[in-house]
């Protein structure tokens, strides 16, 4: 049986990769924020979805977390840092919260949890890093996310090679818009067309993909983005 860690697992993207996955014989820690929210997707899942609250942005709770998964699984063969919080605003009218908010979920999060599955990863395991669109050119008021989305895909650039000997590799899969509470009637609404924006499948599809490549391929990034969209 393989075992897989998704963060963000709650919702959206993240429960639609638990779900493929679960499909196909996977064991799967859904990390998240709130326990009620996971307890609904363990509902619809079953037992094979294993929910773990944890707030990412606190780096002792995320060790705890993963300690709760090393005690049930002796490794892990992905790791999909998918957990993600989003304003769009002009930088200017964005407060000092709000870039402690996105920098510390998007970025230190996915680097924390990444550290502490690092000692669980082993040879053909891999890591996915949901990054975005915005992380490889900058999109007017998003800027702060941006800044993670950017920060996210150097990490994983460094790393990758870090890791490569260890026959560990990281994919981070950057997606245009998708249908997901990210994007929000208020606050952060779509700009485009909403009948063609990407559905969580889309994404969860590619985690699918790389998930079952070869150890001798390396898949480092990939970009999607709905035909309404250019990137």
């Amino acid at each position: 049986m393989r075992h897989a860690a998704i963060t963000g697992a709650s919702s959206g993207v993240g429960s639609e990769i638990a779900a493929r996955l679960i499909g196909k014989g996977w064991r799967v820690f859904g990390l998240g924020r709130s326990r009620d929210k996971l307890d609904i997707v363990r509902g619809e899942l079953g037992d094979m979805f294993v929910p773990i609250a944890v707030d990412i942005r606190k780096s002792q709770d995320v060790s705890d977390a993963f300690a709760t998964i090393a005690a049930s699984a002796a490794r892990l063969d992905l790791l999909v840092n998918n957990a993600a919080v989003f304003k769009m605003a002009a930088f200017g009218e964005c407060s000092i919260a709000d870039i402690d908010a996105i920098i510390d979920t998007n970025l230190k999060g996915t680097l924390y949890c990444t550290h502490a599955a690092l000692g669980l990863l082993g040879r053909g395991s891999r890591i996915v890093n949901i990054g975005s669109v915005a992380g490889t050119h900058g999109i007017a008021t998003q800027a702060i996310y941006s800044a993670s989305k950017f920060g996210v895909d150097g990490f994983a650039e460094a790393l990758n090679q870090e890791l490569l000997g260890r026959g560990i590799s990281i994919t981070t899969l950057c997606p245009g818009g998708i249908d997901t509470p990210l994007w929000q009637a208020e606050g952060n609404p779509y700009p485009g067309d909403l009948s063609k924006i990407l559905q969580p499948g889309d994404v969860a599809s590619l985690v699918e993909y790389v998930a079952d490549l070869p150890e001798r391929v390396v898949l480092k990034k990939a970009i999607l983005f709905p035909s309404n969209e250019w990137h």
